[in-house]
């Protein structure tokens, strides 16, 4: 049966979805056969005087907005049960779905593109003296390439100078300014820390600080500096924009006033600035490792690079670069730390400046924009810690058949509980993240050692020397493979006694090419890995077998 509001007429058929509120179908325009957006809004379910005000604010705004880049009101008209909402109808989605579908992330002359389109509407806002206050992906909607601002029921009138202050708290925390997040009175420069953010996600398919916990969202945006994926470099005028956009301090973030006179505004990006160093993946890597545990312990890395600069001179020796690095993470090597001091040590002078050592932790980001199963890890990893979950206790909560693993539809009812707002497409990129051995199921020692490490808490139950020798013996094993090395040649040439078997002394001076700076006991760790049988002897089956897992 259809239905009919002024010009505008719909049915059933035309259903396009559902909301708390009401319902949204897909109508036709009786005199020009436009195809229209239909809200009808249930009255009834307007039970917080909060939500009315809210309806009737997005009714009075959308009624004075006059863009190409805002959705268009058509009509409205309200009877004892229902509101009626015409709308334009956006065909082409909203720019959530835009970016997934295109990979994650948009490669930065189309985010201009849409960045500029969506300026246009935010302008008309401005210009009537309106702030937005929930802007994100999912209010801006899709019509043949054309990019609407939608979506009006938390603006306000707000004095665009940014002198005035607002108290009311609304919007979507994760695009909200630290103002909004910690009750503070905030301005209309709040808006610009919303697009700032949108615009970084549209670039890289994530957001600068972990963002699926509030309060540890917040802590982060604090502690942790604002930093732009190494592997994907942007230009000047890009960057700052987004860092200008991103100013905690709301007097010193961009205005809406230079916001308008911004190059990146007539889509300028400037030229594309790379990083000073040229990382290779191992380095990156490394520096990947590091940047977690920084993050999930709140490290100043400024402070712990004074306290190993033994001379205060304002550089680290090589040694002294190693220190550090095993400060933050006791599993580094040194030939770790050594590969990395070589790169790092821009100006060769066998020292790495505070400002080269900075350039490490606070400039680049150096996660993989593409793994989206890492960066949840990195959330889940902030939301346990801040919670003070117990990882065993979750693990088994979830373990419904006692086998001591989870499979998919385990993890996943799991990994909902701790993180709600996870999207389906990220579910099995994660879960293949803990399936270490590709079995198909998830065993406790897996989960554990994904969540855990890095936590001060946890790092207890880690055993150091262990995690390096299994690292040392990954870097033999791809130096027998790069070289073609003969493993047999490689025993023999060591077995000095040429009884077939490397004692710990014989074996001391093999791990020593690899890492002349390994302390005895470390080398003692990695020599009971392979020695199997405990006879403190490794065979040339026990070397090979050690080597061949």
């Amino acid at each position: 049966m259809s239905r009919q509001i002024g010009n505008y007429v719909w049915d059933n058929s035309g259903f396009l979805g559902e909301g708390s509120y009401g319902k949204v179908y897909k109508g036709k325009d009786v005199k020009t056969g436009e195809l229209v957006a239909v809200k009808c809004m249930d009255m009834s379910q307007f039970t917080d005087q909060f939500m009315k005000e809210s309806l009737e604010n997005e009714i009075g705004v959308m009624k004075i907005l006059h863009s190409n880049n805002v959705v268009r009101m058509l009509h409205c008209e309200q009877d004892k049960k229902t509101t009626y909402i015409i709308l334009e109808l956006c065909p082409d989605g909203d720019l959530r779905k835009f970016i997934h579908s295109n990979g994650g992330h948009l490669n930065e002359t189309l985010s201009l593109e849409i960045l500029n389109q969506l300026m246009f509407g935010f302008k008309e806002l401005v210009d009537h003296g309106f702030i937005h206050r929930d802007i994100k992906p999912e209010n801006t909607l899709i019509k043949n390439k054309v990019y609407k601002v939608a979506d009006f029921g938390f603006a306000c009138k707000a004095d665009i100078s940014g002198k005035k202050l607002i108290k009311e708290c609304v919007g979507t925390p994760l695009y909200m300014a630290p103002q909004l997040l910690e009750n503070t009175p905030y301005t209309s420069k709040s808006d610009l820390w919303s697009i700032g953010m949108m615009f970084y996600e549209m670039l890289f398919g994530k957001t600068p600080w972990p963002a699926r916990d509030i309060n540890s969202y917040l802590r982060n945006m604090k502690n942790s500096p604002l930093r732009f994926p190494y592997d994907k470099p942007i230009g000047k005028n890009t960057k700052d924009f987004i860092t200008r956009c991103l100013t905690i301090n709301e007097k010193s973030r961009i205005s809406w006033e230079e916001v308008f006179q911004h190059p990146i505004l007539k889509s300028i990006s400037g030229k594309q600035e790379g990083p000073a160093f040229n990382f290779d993946d191992k380095a990156k890597q490394i520096i990947r490792s590091m940047q977690q545990i920084v993050q999930t312990r709140n490290l100043n890395t400024e402070q712990i690079f004074y306290k190993f600069d033994s001379d205060h001179q304002g550089g680290l020796n090589p040694q002294e670069f190693h220190l550090l690095l095993q400060n933050i993470d006791p599993r580094i090597t040194y030939y770790e730390s050594e590969h990395l001091f070589q790169i790092v040590d821009s100006s060769k002078d066998g020292r790495i400046s505070l400002q080269e050592f900075k350039a490490i932790f606070n400039e680049w980001d150096f996660s993989d924009i593409n793994d989206v199963g890492a960066q949840v890890i990195v959330d889940l990893k902030e939301i346990i810690k801040h919670n003070k979950l117990s990882l065993k206790q979750i693990f088994q909560n979830f373990d419904k058949d006692k086998q001591g693993t989870l499979d998919l539809q385990e993890f996943q009812k799991l990994i909902r509980v701790v993180a709600p707002r996870l999207k389906d497409y990220e579910i099995v990129p994660v879960f293949k993240k803990f399936d270490t051995n590709g079995d198909n199921q998830v065993s406790f020692e897996e989960f554990y050692r994904v969540l855990a490490y890095g936590m001060e808490e946890q790092d207890s139950k880690f055993n150091p020397s262990y995690e390096k020798g299994k690292k040392l013996i990954g870097e033999l094993k791809r130096i027998i493979k790069n070289h073609n090395l003969n493993l047999k040649q490689i025993f023999n040439n060591f077995d000095k006694s040429k009884d077939g078997k490397l004692n710990l002394e014989e074996f001391t001076k093999l791990v020593l090419v690899i890492d002349k700076n390994l302390p005895s006991a470390e080398i003692k760790t990695i020599f009971d890995l392979f020695n199997s049988d405990g006879d403190n002897e490794i065979t040339f089956e026990e070397f090979s077998n050690t080597l061949a897992n």
